[in-house]
């Protein structure tokens, strides 16, 4: 019985194996070729929603970048103040942005606050072709929209970015930005070289209006909404893009307990989702549709085939009277785990190395203990599986500006 229950422990993690498998081929794909796509010709016109709560520390360094924006024709800023105790509507305005305020202590959550602003956009009988969505600590490099319109259109009426960190120093931060980087370079990079649909990770994207408008607003609610939003599309046979030279910043968190929290919401989020789509998504798998079999094997089977092997060789261990058997089961999924997720972790810093804010020390540093970053996320998702979340604000304070942060202009 023992034997029996370790074997299947073992091919939980060889499960995992396989469906993992085809990410290296993606990551063949990505560094045999790099995707490139011309700027677009500037007719299109754009808007940018900004959801903010208490970020008048960061707010104006985004707007600026904005308003540097090479873009021939412009974009206007809209900027929701979700019940906000600070000065950010103040701070917006003096940046130039057109700002709504909303007081809302029960519907709570970045979907509602861009359901609100985009409805006062539109009461205002404002009409544009695109609207791009940004987090408060965000910052764009000067040709950012200009590439994102390159790509944005028809076959892509959803397009997604280049997301790096402004923030690499520490072990949590630098986790953060590896997985970014590597979500950018070698998931959405070959999905978009193989013309099949990326996935949208919170900010730094496109959508077009005849989107919103078919849905009146925004109505994805849940704690994870970017994950919500891409399987609607998906799951509506539309294509979300990506555009590789399109290059944003954000914050990443530095402190434990708020990574577990915001980490924790992300994993409710895909349970939600996963509860109220996974039906479809299979069903669309089955039908031939590897956009839905994609998304489906980027997010389950980790935490699924993980818990199910330790859950086994548990089960192994008190069938044999032998803790040491569950000692040795767990060291040697530990020690696989580690060196696939090392290996993952070096080959994305070696790619994007350049683009990596931080010396060199850090740089290594963040190589090393990228498989801990991760591997702290099998009790995080464990404890979502049967603890309560709700949404909550993660709070930034890096207020640097776009050339600080691009390196042509020296930090103060």
């Amino acid at each position: 019985m023992a034997d029996t229950l370790l074997l299947i422990s073992r091919l939980c993690m060889m499960a995992l194996g396989v469906c993992c498998a085809y990410q290296g081929l993606y990551a063949l794909l990505t560094l045999m070729k790099k995707p490139k796509w011309n700027p677009g010709k500037g007719e299109n016109r754009y808007a940018v929603l900004v959801c903010a709560r208490n970020e008048e520390a960061v707010l104006p360094q985004l707007l600026e970048s904005i308003r540097a924006q090479d873009y021939p024709g412009g974009v206007d800023m809209y900027v929701a103040a979700d019940n906000c105790t600070d000065g950010t509507a103040k701070a917006a305005r003096q940046a130039g942005a057109t700002v709504f305020e909303r007081q809302n202590k029960q519907l709570v959550g970045k979907g509602y606050a861009l359901d609100f602003l985009l409805k006062k956009i539109w009461a205002l009988g404002k009409h544009y072709d695109g609207y791009f969505v940004f987090d408060a600590d965000n910052l764009l490099r000067p040709d950012f929209v200009r590439r994102m319109d390159g790509v944005f259109g028809p076959e892509c009426p959803v397009v997604t970015s280049y997301r790096n960190s402004k923030n690499y120093a520490g072990w949590i931060a630098s986790g953060y930005a590896l997985c970014f980087l590597r979500e950018a370079r070698y998931m959405n990079a070959p999905r978009m070289m193989l013309k099949t649909s990326c996935n949208v990770t919170g900010t730094g994207f496109v959508v077009s209006e005849e989107i919103l408008k078919e849905a009146g607003g925004w109505p994805w609610h849940l704690l994870c909404e970017d994950l919500q939003f891409s399987v609607d599309q998906i799951l509506a046979g539309r294509r979300i893009g990506y555009c590789p030279q399109a290059e944003f910043f954000d914050e990443q968190p530095t402190d434990y307990a708020a990574s577990v929290k915001q980490r924790m919401r992300w994993c409710k989020g895909f349970l939600q989702v996963l509860g109220s789509r996974g039906g479809r998504m299979v069903k669309g798998a089955l039908r031939g549709s590897w956009a839905c079999a994609d998304i489906l094997l980027s997010y389950m089977p980790i935490l699924l085939c993980t818990a199910l092997s330790l859950c086994f060789a548990g089960l192994a261990a008190l069938a044999a009277g032998s803790w040491s058997l569950l000692g040795l089961s767990v060291l040697q999924l530990i020690a696989g785990a580690y060196v696939s997720l090392l290996g993952m972790g070096i080959l994305t810093g070696i790619t994007e190395w350049k683009n990596l804010r931080a010396t060199t020390a850090q740089k290594l540093a963040s190589l090393v203990t990228f498989p801990l970053f991760m591997a702290t996320y099998l009790p995080v998702g464990l404890m979502a599986c049967f603890k309560k979340v709700e949404w909550a604000p993660i709070r930034h304070s890096a207020a640097v500006s776009i050339r600080q942060v691009a390196g042509t202009e020296k930090a103060a």
